[in-house]
């Protein structure tokens, strides 16, 4: 895996179910430390897809890499690299959590004691991993998956809406491990949620899908922008005089109206923002301060779905 350190690589996959296309050419990779987003309308693919890279379907056409092994070809090998949640975990309710996970270890080859204690402790399940499954919660059931998940010395973690029956605390938990397991263990994720700000909180990088297609691919900390536009927060105690005199400003656009201030987008390449403020403070507008706002995911979402849609 050092070329490149490439942990995922997804080529060229298409997925029918009869005669209706469910995957359509899908390409993309995650690299070794990266949490990878994975987002898109009900019914886009994500599951499929989650699946398929981890080999319970087959795919009609393309291949997937998993730390330099052919899924189809080395299917074994490929396999031992990745821990998966996906859909609701199966687990014995009889057994408890911990004799669940030592029943799953045993079938795996060099799983140790330590490993087991190592995955539980990663879980945030305590006390109760030695309480039976049967009284478990959705969101304990769910801890317990991503512990069996974890079992093994793996290089990919995937996980399809993991917090699911997570309450709050959980879903702030289950990112804190997540980190926690990228720092310590250098794991790569890739995690599907219809929860855009749990995405936004966590991930390195978003894969947008859209009717089994994906439609773009972003990296978090890239803040695309068309000929240098931002997007500036202006803090006044006078909102509405505000906005009448940034409508008077030539190339600059008022984008929002708030209780505290105004939004305007500025082509900074023929603009300065500190003529804006020396416009608003020259009017009688006292500007407490400015800030860039920088476009949240949810906006990115309708954006580019609705840029899919207009294809």
């Amino acid at each position: 895996m050092a070329k490149s350190e490439l942990v995922l690589d997804v080529k060229n996959i298409s997925k029918k179910r009869g005669k209706t296309p469910i995957l359509k050419d899908v390409n993309f990779s995650i690299r070794k430390g990266e949490i990878c987003g994975f987002v898109g309308r009900n019914g886009a693919g994500k599951t499929t897809l989650m699946k398929i890279i981890t080999s319970m379907l087959f795919p009609d056409e393309g291949k997937i890499i998993i730390c330099g092994k052919n899924l189809k070809t080395e299917r074994e090998e490929a396999l031992k690299n990745i821990g998966a949640v996906v859909e609701t975990p199966e687990m014995y309710g009889y057994l408890t959590g911990r004799q669940n996970l030592n029943y799953m270890a045993s079938m795996l080859k060099d799983v140790t004691k330590d490993d087991i204690e190592e995955a539980i402790r990663y879980s945030n399940l305590g006390d109760k991993i030695d309480e039976k499954v049967k009284k478990y919660s959705l969101g304990m059931k769910q801890r317990l998956g991503l512990a069996q998940a974890l079992i093994g010395d793996i290089s990919l973690l995937i996980l399809d809406e993991p917090t699911n029956g997570l309450d709050p605390l959980g879903v702030v938990e289950l990112e804190n491990t997540i980190n926690t397991l990228v720092k310590e263990k250098g794991v790569s994720v890739f995690i599907s949620s219809h929860i855009l700000s749990e995405i936004e909180n966590i991930c390195t990088k978003v894969v947008f899908i859209d009717n089994g297609k994906i439609v773009n691919i972003q990296k978090m900390d890239e803040e695309p922008q068309v000929n240098n536009i931002k997007n500036i927060f202006i803090k006044t105690d006078l909102p509405e005089k505000a906005a009448e005199s940034v409508k008077s400003i030539p190339n600059i656009e008022l984008s929002k109206v708030e209780k505290n201030g105004v939004s305007v987008l500025v082509n900074t390449d023929i603009y300065d923002i500190t003529k804006i403020l020396v416009t608003l403070h020259n009017e009688g507008v006292n500007v407490e301060g400015f800030s860039e706002v920088k476009e949240k995911l949810e906006d990115k979402f309708i954006k580019i779905m609705g840029d899919n849609n207009n294809d």
